[in-house]
């Protein structure tokens, strides 16, 4: 299961994302977190202790490994949105994967991959959805069944509909504060890409009473609205220092993100591999025939796996479409 949080920079993002994330690694075995904002702070959100290898700067390493034993791209390169075949390396989000082990960055049952974040040398010349490109091409590659959690969090405003990763979730969760432009980050998602509707929904944050969480409820509708995250003086102490303080701080969490996670279980069981793959595979063809096969000199388009299917994927990995949901 994958779950994307979003929102207008400043409206808790990283706090809640990181906050759900330490919420399931109480209650389940093992939790997949991915940083895929260009300021990379779910780390320290976390607390977890180590380097963190940026996926961002080995693209090639990473299309190199996910390319596998497949035939069908010879010698041109892979790009993010190249659909797997037959040969091709897959993920699961399992302790013991060893692209997980390699890549990412393990501290107790919680795994960490990290995009990154701009370089020197990025300097004038470069845009985040290059760097992002690594964390689409694993996605893409990504064998998770109902019984895995990959939490994201994303880059902040309605970016992510620029790229692949806009059909990479299961559910999409937008953090709003109680006020008009934050609000409007969700309005202007739901305009831009009304096909996800169906799987976006909203948390309060910051609210600050029973006010606040109607004002986000008339602004978005009542029934996107998963729960309120109150504006809290236990959050503050920690981030003064009061390490104590956040365990009270989760507890004020708790029905909001119960709420998340029994919505997040019943989307996740809709999930449509098939059409995962046409919308990949359409994705492929648009960004050959705009810029790759050109850019490259190469006709990247010609000779793909047609016959390829995620659930003969999951079928030879062992696992099935269907995995028990976490219960």
């Amino acid at each position: 299961m994958r779950i994307a949080f979003l929102g207008k920079g400043g409206a808790g993002k990283t706090t809640t994302s990181s906050g759900f994330i330490q919420y399931l690694a109480k209650r389940f075995p093992f939790v997949v977190a991915v940083d895929a904002d260009l300021n990379a702070h779910l780390q320290s959100a976390l607390n977890l202790k180590g380097e963190t290898k940026q996926l961002g700067l080995h693209f090639d390493e990473v299309t190199d490994y996910l390319k596998g034993s497949r035939s069908d791209v010879g010698d041109r390169p892979m790009i993010g949105t190249t659909p797997p075949a037959v040969g091709s390396n897959f993920i699961t989000a399992k302790a013991n994967d060893p692209f997980i082990e390699k890549y990412a960055l393990k501290d107790g049952n919680i795994a960490l991959l990290t995009v990154g974040t701009y370089q020197q040398e990025d300097v004038g010349g470069s845009c985040y959805h290059e760097k992002l490109k690594s964390l689409a091409g694993i996605f893409h590659h990504m064998l998770d069944t109902q019984s895995d959690l990959v939490v994201a969090d994303t880059t902040a405003g309605t970016d992510n509909v620029a790229t692949s990763l806009s059909f990479a979730y299961d559910i999409n969760v937008f953090v709003l504060e109680p006020t008009e432009k934050s609000t409007q980050v969700f309005l202007d998602f739901e305009e831009i890409a009304p096909q996800f509707a169906d799987r976006t929904y909203v948390v309060g944050n910051k609210v600050d009473g029973d006010e606040d969480a109607e004002y986000i409820k008339e602004r978005v509708g009542a029934d996107k609205y998963l729960g309120s995250i109150p504006f809290s003086r236990n959050l503050k102490r920690f981030e003064q220092g009061e390490e104590e303080a956040i365990l009270d701080f989760q507890k004020e969490q708790e029905a909001t993100f119960d709420n998340i996670l029994a919505l997040w279980q019943e989307k996740a069981s809709q999930r449509d591999w098939t059409t995962y793959l046409e919308r990949l595979r359409k994705a492929f063809k648009w960004d050959c025939e705009r810029w790759y096969s050109d850019y490259y000199k190469a006709d990247l388009l010609s000779g793909m796996d047609q016959a390829f299917t995620y659930e003969q994927a999951l079928k030879d990995k062992g696992l099935t479409v269907k995995e028990k949901a976490l219960v």
